[in-house]
């Protein structure tokens, strides 16, 4: 929905006016066999009080089927939507941290709506282990299609000190999506390294090993998909 992404970078020019402690995220993604590309730009701020909000701008490049079901790109750029998020963080004690949030997804032909929790424990200074709950629905713009639903689960576990973090994550999601063959589902696995140079700037490294979907009878398989990025913190 290229209006929606031209919404999204205007949200991001006013947020920047007027929040005062902002994250500035851009990354650019690379999937390996589908040859496909696509950007991100994220604007987040979290208030003294626990309470967060993001809006993010999405670019893709589009992709065309090929004679063996599955998708690549055509070299053809174009917004794909935005995403909005707003939640709390609650701190139950020094060491757990819930985080509730609604999330908003605004694609080129669909709008998703998420709820989502996050439960959040320090094991000790430098490890920490996540675990997050997301159902979603996602209407389609045609009313032929019919909703599309999932409940998705992530668990990461990661390390952190001054000089470089390094965060796991594992993703399951069951879905009614008719373009996963087999079963209803997936895994998905990501590898995130970061290494800030400053207060400000953080740049980061991921390497995930994603689904890629076939349209055909034939089933689904798994494709790498590679990110970098960099942070900056106003």
């Amino acid at each position: 929905m290229t209006r929606a992404f031209k919404l999204s970078c205007i949200a991001l020019v006013l947020s920047s006016a007027s929040a005062q402690a902002l994250t500035l995220d851009y990354r650019h993604e690379y999937k390996q066999d589908s040859k496909t590309q696509a950007n991100r730009l994220k604007l987040s701020h979290t208030a003294p009080n626990g309470v967060f909000a993001s809006v993010e701008g999405k670019m893709e490049e589009s992709t065309k089927v090929q004679s063996d079901g599955f998708k690549e790109g055509n070299g053809s750029f174009s917004g794909s939507g935005s995403e909005w998020e707003l939640g709390k963080n609650y701190v139950i004690n020094d060491k757990l941290t819930l985080a509730p949030a609604l999330n908003l997804d605004n694609g080129d032909k669909f709008v998703g709506y998420r709820a989502q929790v996050k439960a959040i424990y320090k094991l000790n200074e430098n490890w920490v282990t996540t675990l997050r709950w997301r159902g979603g629905i996602q209407n389609d713009e045609d009313p032929n299609v019919a909703n599309k639903n999932y409940n998705q689960f992530n668990w990461e576990l990661g390390y952190a000190n001054s000089h470089f973090s390094v965060m796991g994550d594992v993703e399951r999601r069951f879905t009614n999506y008719d373009d996963y063959e087999g079963d209803n589902g997936y895994w998905l696995f990501n590898l995130t390294a970061a290494m800030p140079i400053n207060k400000q700037w953080t740049p980061y490294t991921e390497v995930g090993y994603v689904p890629r979907y076939n349209t055909v009878d034939e089933e689904d398989e798994m494709e790498f998909r590679y990110r970098l990025g960099i942070k900056y913190n106003f």
